[in-house]
């Protein structure tokens, strides 16, 4: 096993933990697409970009929470070069937000 350098271990991550819980995930997922507006985002941007490992239940959670989020289907690339054909989440109406 190699040995973390100075740098490594005086890293955010190495000082505090990442709160990565359900809850954690879904507060991520929710204010992201508050944030980006129509354009949503991709499972692939969810991944690299906000740490969501699967986001597509994270998604099923919020609309269970009254979430109104619409699911459109692309292709996008992730940042090793792969093609991939998956969702991008639209949030049309957070929960118990008016029309």
């Amino acid at each position: 096993m190699k040995k973390a350098t100075p740098d490594q271990e005086n890293s955010p991550s190495k000082q505090q933990p990442h709160d990565n819980s359900t809850a954690m995930q879904r507060t991520r997922l929710s204010n992201a697409l508050d944030e980006v507006g129509p354009r949503g985002l991709s499972t692939i941007e969810l991944r690299e970009d906000y740490d969501i490992m699967s986001p597509a239940p994270r998604v099923l959670e919020l609309r269970a929470l009254g979430f109104q989020i619409e699911t459109l289907w692309i292709v996008d690339e992730n940042s090793q070069g792969n093609v991939h054909r998956c969702a991008r989440y639209v949030l049309i109406r957070q929960a118990g937000s008016e029309l």
